[in-house]
């Protein structure tokens, strides 16, 4: 008999901390449980606990100690009755979640996480008359069917702008594509013999509604990138009035001597046809000023 006390006044000892706990009793008044069910999954309150601890003194997901950043374990019951562990985000991490929720009408993205909060509503205190200008070209070009060539020196701010660009649309629910043309061909090339992916890669630059090609004209050049790869998507979009955006630290005149391959027959009136399809397609404009990198 006594075994048995000494037995009951352990168990006692451990669950009673959890009786303290207003979270605990709350959930058990919540769903109109007792004691008894307390008892039985009491290891599962004491995770949960521990879990809701952590948070206590959190003051954003920089401090977050969670194991899965900004996720909060949560003790539930399934469609059967029996109680469950699951987790959900925190308030903190939904407040995040909010404002990447656009990412969903990316079809193709080369922007980083940082990159996706970039807001075109921030973009113009202090800043240049000259940049200002752009600015509004950027704006004009959104009631318009035509994109924007926006090409300038290295660090000026070209690629900064047209992320804004990217977001705004995403946010305001059409499907969008960013794609950096160094890196975009790279991936073509390392997958060469894989002609499901680089259907798929350029499917999405064809049928995306807002089309952003970053850095055209550093890309690693050969004839089949020009004429397999980027003569067929601007076609596209050119016959089909698909806004598209352009970003270059060349001038049109200067990327047409880009696209021409020494050697090759021809050659300039591939490269022409390159050029015709990007007037067709945006406005030029020119954005100085000084390296911002």
């Amino acid at each position: 008999m006594e075994r048995i006390k000494v037995a009951s006044k352990i168990t006692e000892d451990l669950y009673k901390p959890l009786l303290e706990d207003a979270r605990i009793l709350h959930f058990l008044k919540q769903h109109q449980k007792d004691i008894d069910f307390l008892k039985k999954y009491a290891s599962d309150f004491f995770m949960w606990q521990e879990t809701l601890d952590k948070c206590k003194h959190c003051q954003g997901l920089f401090q977050c100690s969670q194991p899965l950043q900004g996720k909060v374990k949560t003790l539930e019951f399934d469609e059967s009755g029996y109680l469950i562990q699951n987790f959900v985000s925190c308030k903190y991490k939904k407040k995040d979640e909010k404002k990447h929720e656009h990412e969903r009408n990316y079809r193709l993205s080369h922007l980083s996480y940082q990159e996706l909060e970039i807001d075109l509503k921030g973009m113009t205190e202090h800043q240049s008359m000259e940049y200002l200008m752009v600015y509004e070209k950027m704006l004009e070009s959104i009631e318009s069917d035509k994109g924007v060539f926006l090409h300038g020196q290295p660090g000026v701010g070209k690629t900064y702008l047209c992320i804004g660009m990217a977001n705004y649309y995403a946010q305001n629910q059409k499907s969008v594509s960013f794609v950096k043309m160094p890196q975009f061909i790279s991936e073509l090339k390392q997958a060469m013999y894989d002609n499901d992916f680089r259907q798929k890669q350029m499917n999405a630059l064809k049928f995306s509604d807002i089309v952003f090609l970053d850095d055209i004209g550093a890309e690693a050049l050969s004839a089949w990138t020009r004429d397999e790869i980027l003569l067929p998507i601007l076609e596209y979009r050119m016959n089909h009035k698909k806004k598209t955006y352009f970003t270059s630290n060349y001038a049109l005149e200067e990327l047409l001597n880009q696209y021409i391959i020494r050697g090759e027959p021809n050659s300039k009136v591939s490269a022409l046809r390159i050029l015709e399809r990007i007037k067709s397609l945006a406005v030029i404009c020119k954005l100085s000023g000084e390296s911002r990198r």
